[in-house]
C-alpha cells in the first residue's frame, strides 16, 4: 500500500508538537525575511547612489557626444552633418540639436592673486537645448553677453573660492579675469611669456554641481573659448540633445553606423561612456555587496536546517510509522523537504515586501537624511532584477540546502 504524500504530510504535521513546530519554522522564516530585506534595501541603496552620479556628473553633458577618434578636435562642420542626417527635418528625427564645445585647460588670475589652473567649457546657447546647464547657475540664467569689451564667464564654486573672490555684484563691479592658455607649437623655454595667447573676461556668475566639478570647470561663451585656444575652425565636441522618445543607447548605435559607413575619423560617445569608471566602481561595489550578503543568507539557511534537524528528531517516530504505512524513499523526504523550502519561500516574500516597502518609504518620505548634503534624504531607487535575483538566491540556497539535510537525515533515520 502507498500512502497519498497529502494524507502524509497532514500525518506527519498534525500529529504532535504543532507548537514546537510553528516556533521554530516561524524563528527560521524571520531570519531568512530579515536578510532578504537587508540584501533589497542595500541594493536599491547602491542604484540610488549609482543614479544620483550619473545625474551629478552628467549635468555639463548632453546624452550623447560626436568626438574625434584621434587627437583633440572635430570640424566644425560635424554638427551640421549628423543634423542633415539625423535632425527634425530628416528622415530620422532623432536629434534634437548639435551644440558646438571647447573644453581645454588654461591658468585663471583674479588681480595680483595666485594663478590657478581650470579647465574651460566654452559652449553656444545651442548647449541649453542639450544639457540642463542653467539649473546649476546661481542666476538660473546663463547669460554670456559682453561687458566693457569683455565675456561673461560663470565659475565653479570651488573655483571662485580658490581665487579669493567674494559675492558677485555687478553694481559693485564684477572681478576682472585673466585667462591664459599655451599656444600650440610654441615651447615654453624658448618664447617664454609668448608661448601663451591671453584674453580677459568678467565673472558674471557661479555655478554648483559637486565638490570636484565645482573646483575644475568655468563656464565661458564659445567665441571667448575659441578665441584662447585659438581654435576657429574646430572644436572638443558636438554635444547632441536626442528627441523626447529618443533611446540613448539605440541613437548612439545609428549615428555610429552612419559615421562607420561615410568612413569618416569620428566616434559616438555616451553619457555612461564619459562616467564609466564612476559607474564600474559603483556597480562592482554592488555585486561585491550581494555576494557578500549572499553568504550571510547561506549562514541564514543553516539555520533552516538546523531547525528542519529538530523537526526531524521530534518527528522520528512518525517517520517510522509512515515507513510502515508504505512512505519510503524520495516520497518520504519529499514531505519534509517540502517544509524546508515553504520556510524559505514564505521568509523570502516576506521579506521582499518589507523591503520594497522600506525602499518606497524611503524614496516618499526621505526617513534617512542627509544634513548638509545638496540631496536631502538618501537616494533609493528599485530595480525589479534585485529583487527577482534576491528571491531566487533564497530559494535556491535555502531549497538545496533543505533537500539535503532533509535527505541525509531521513535516509539516517531509516538505517537505525
Amino acid at each position: 500500500m502507498r500512502l497519498p504524500i497529502r494524507l502524509a504530510w497532514r500525518y506527519a504535521w498534525t500529529r504532535r508538537n504543532r507548537s514546537l513546530t510553528h516556533l521554530i519554522s516561524g524563528i527560521s522564516m524571520f531570519v531568512i525575511a530579515a536578510v532578504t530585506a537587508a540584501m533589497i534595501a542595500i541594493l536599491s541603496a547602491f542604484n540610488g547612489i549609482e543614479s544620483v552620479v550619473t545625474e551629478l556628473f552628467g549635468t555639463l553633458d548632453a546624452p550623447v557626444a560626436v568626438v574625434p577618434t584621434e587627437g583633440s578636435s572635430v570640424p566644425n562642420g560635424v554638427g551640421t552633418w549628423v543634423m542633415d542626417r539625423f535632425g527634425p527635418e530628416s528622415t530620422n528625427p532623432v536629434v534634437q540639436c548639435a551644440a558646438a564645445v571647447i573644453e581645454d585647460e588654461a591658468v585663471v588670475a583674479w588681480g595680483d592673486g595666485q594663478p590657478h589652473v581650470v579647465t574651460v567649457l566654452g559652449f553656444d546657447s545651442t548647449m541649453l537645448q542639450a544639457a540642463p546647464i542653467e539649473s546649476t547657475l546661481r542666476s538660473q540664467t546663463w547669460n554670456p553677453e559682453f561687458t566693457e569689451g569683455a565675456a561673461c564667464v560663470a565659475l565653479g564654486l570651488g573655483v571662485r573660492n580658490m581665487l579669493g573672490i567674494g559675492s558677485l555684484d555687478a553694481e559693485k563691479g564684477l572681478p576682472a579675469l585673466q585667462f591664459r592658455a599655451p599656444i600650440r607649437g610654441r615651447k615654453l623655454s624658448r618664447f617664454k611669456e609668448r608661448a601663451f595667447h591671453s584674453e580677459s573676461a568678467y565673472a558674471c556668475d557661479v555655478f554648483s554641481v559637486n565638490a570636484e566639478i565645482d573646483r575644475k570647470y568655468t563656464l565661458a561663451p564659445l567665441d571667448l573659448a575659441r578665441a584662447l585656444f585659438k581654435r576657429p575652425e574646430s572644436v572638443t565636441r558636438f554635444e547632441l540633445g536626442l528627441a523626447a522618445e529618443a533611446n540613448e543607447p539605440e541613437v548612439a548605435r545609428l549615428i555610429q553606423d552612419a559615421i562607420d559607413a561615410a568612413g569618416e575619423p569620428w566616434r559616438v560617445r555616451t553619457r555612461a561612456e564619459k562616467n564609466a569608471l564612476i559607474t564600474q566602481t559603483n556597480r562592482a561595489e554592488k555585486w561585491a555587496t550581494f555576494v557578500i550578503l549572499s553568504f550571510i543568507l547561506v549562514v541564514a539557511a543553516f539555520n533552516v536546517m538546523a531547525s528542519l534537524t529538530m523537526l526531524l528528531l521530534e518527528k522520528r517516530q512518525d517517520i517510522e510509522v509512515l515507513n510502515a504505512m508504505g512512505l519510503t524513499g524520495w516520497r518520504l523526504e519529499q514531505v519534509f523537504a517540502w517544509q524546508g523550502v515553504m520556510i524559505n519561500a514564505v521568509g523570502g516574500l516576506v521579506g521582499a515586501a518589507v523591503g520594497i516597502a522600506l525602499v518606497w518609504g524611503q524614496q516618499h518620505f526621505g526617513w534617512v537624511k542627509l544634513q548638509g548634503s545638496v540631496i536631502p534624504a538618501y537616494p533609493v531607487e528599485l530595480a525589479t532584477g534585485d529583487v527577482l535575483g534576491t528571491l531566487g538566491v533564497v530559494v535556491l540556497i535555502g531549497g538545496i540546502g533543505s533537500g539535503w539535510m532533509v535527505r541525509n537525515l531521513v535516509r539516517r533515520f531509516g538505517a537505525a
